[in-house]
């Protein structure tokens, strides 16, 4: 993925610093900060795109004399319309300091409702998301110590979901996708982050009990979709995941040994969380 696109996502969040304390970052990005940040390995990558999910409660209060959707048009971005419902869908768009920037945001969807979007502060609105609440209640923070600003280094204290939260939102979502493209990428940053994070697998399991207990439900689905996808090597969830394969991604093994790699990580997962 390009550096410029890292150099995007970090100015997007400098742009916003004062209310990086009330969102929570997720989607591609999250492995990424995961490795750089919170492992310390920032000779890991990830798959991910332009695109920046931002995760916020469905009341965001004013901070300083901005709100978000100033400070976001201040810094270059433009208010895209992406649906045509009321209130719309709105993604911001263009170019900070030269940085192709697309951000999103999303909060958690109350009841039973179909996905809708709310207005979650004057001129922002958020799409709400089933199990948006996940990533928004585990949370870790994490400091970013390499974004250059006139020759110094400004240090950004951001939020993202706990590991083990992260994956069992992907492990939700991931078949309610209408897109194959999108499914099989939130089931490679499972993968990623299971075999990228091996210094905290004791965490991250450990986690997943706590989880087990919050979200008994939402965690029995998640391990039958789990089960679902990767019941065999021939599964459609075997399928998916090498699908999404980059070059750097474990370049010692070939395609059939890649896959029974994949496939053992995650029948080692859902072992280990089924006898929590």
């Amino acid at each position: 993925m390009p550096e410029n696109f890292k150099t995007g996502f970090l100015k997007a969040l400098c742009s916003i610093r004062d209310y990086l304390p009330e969102i929570v970052i997720g989607g591609g990005w999250v492995p990424l900060i995961y490795y750089h940040y919170l492992l310390g390995d920032k000779s890991k990558d990830s798959i991910r795109t332009i695109d920046i999910d931002l995760m916020v409660k469905d009341k965001l209060p004013v901070i300083g004399s901005k709100t978000l959707d100033q400070l976001l048009m201040d810094a270059g971005l433009k208010s895209v319309f992406k649906t045509l419902h009321t209130p719309p869908i709105i993604h911001y768009e263009g170019a900070i300091d030269g940085c192709e920037v697309e951000i999103e945001f999303l909060t958690d969807k109350k009841g039973s409702k179909e996905d809708v979007v709310i207005e979650v502060q004057k001129g922002l609105h958020a799409e709400a998301l089933q199990y948006i609440s996940i990533a928004l209640e585990n949370v870790i923070e994490v400091e970013i110590d390499d974004f250059p600003v006139e020759g110094n280094t400004q240090h950004l204290r951001v939020k993202v979901p706990s590991p083990e939260a992260y994956i069992l939102h992907k492990g939700l979502v991931f078949n309610r996708r209408k897109e194959k493209a999108k499914m099989a990428k939130d089931l490679f940053y499972i993968f990623d982050v299971l075999v990228n994070s091996s210094e905290i697998e004791g965490q991250i399991i450990n986690g997943f009990k706590s989880l087990k207990v919050t979200y008994p439900k939402w965690f029995k689905n998640f391990v039958k979709n789990l089960e679902a996808y990767f019941s065999d090597l021939m599964s459609e969830g075997v399928f998916l995941v090498s699908s999404q394969r980059p070059t750097y991604s474990l370049p010692a093994l070939n395609d059939d040994q890649f896959k029974q790699y994949l496939y053992g990580t995650f029948r080692d997962l859902i072992e280990k969380i089924k006898n929590l």
